[in-house]
This record gives structure tokens, sequence and C-alpha cells, in this order.
């Protein structure tokens, strides 16, 4: 586990993220007090396509669960689904690597969260999201 940055530990509440993981969530309080989320995933060969290569599918899912995350950390842990993500990649990923993603509110309104995310394996840039979040009205 010497490949996993320092900070990173596994949610334990979300069976979809261990199960293909399992994704890993760290959380940063930046200097103007607002918390930053990166997750990530020690590259395995469950995680392999049919290319030798890191799948794109996981690449796109830990740019979702950055982004989202980094959603609700904007508005005070207020839980968001995706409306729409569009996912760009660069640059291959391959077993061993940690590979991990962060992301930004560019805009929100009182709906929505606007968002821009970027994933990296050590530092190279692999791929790079945009999306559209909706925040969800809390249970009554």
């Amino acid at each position: 586990m010497s490949n996993i940055p320092e900070g990173f530990n596994q949610s334990g509440y979300a069976p979809y993220s261990d199960r293909c993981g399992p994704i890993l969530y760290k959380r940063e309080t930046r200097e103007d007090g607002t918390l930053q989320g990166t997750v990530g995933v020690l590259l395995d060969e469950h995680h392999i396509g049919g290319n030798n290569r890191g799948h794109g599918g996981l690449l796109m899912t830990l740019l979702d669960e950055a982004l989202g995350m980094n959603a609700c950390f904007h508005r005070n842990m207020q839980p968001a689904v995706t409306v729409s993500m569009n996912t760009q990649f660069f640059a291959a990923m391959n077993i061993g690597q940690f590979l991990q993603a962060t992301g930004k509110v560019t805009h929100s309104t009182a709906s929505m969260a606007f968002m821009e995310g970027e994933a990296w394996c050590g530092d190279v840039l692999v791929g790079r999201a945009t999306g559209v979040w909706k925040y969800l009205k809390p249970k009554s």
C-alpha cells in the first residue's frame, strides 16, 4: 500500500465505491476554511480493460465521485446527484499506479452546481471532466 498517498481512507458507507475500487477518500481544509475533496484508487488487476490499461469507466467513476463530493462540500454537505458529465481521456493508466481525482465548483445556483475536475496518475494528467450536479432537497 506504499503507493497510496497519505490521508486517503476508505469510506465504508458506499457499497459501489467499496466494490469497484475500493475507492479511497481524502478531505482537506483549505486556508479559507472550505473543504476540498479528492478520491483515489490503487490500480489493480480488476481495474484493467481489454487493452491491458486502466479502464476508462473507472476513470469516469473517480471523476464523478470527486465532482459530486466537492459539490456537496460547496453546499455544507447537501447531497447532489449527477445531471451530466463530459469526460476527456488523455493518458493510459497502469497496474500499481495511484489514480486520483478532484474537482471544483465553477458556478452554482439554488439547485445546481457546475463543476470541473481533473484526474492524475502521479504527475501525468490522465483525464478531465466538466458537468452539472443537482442538489437534492433535504428529507422531511
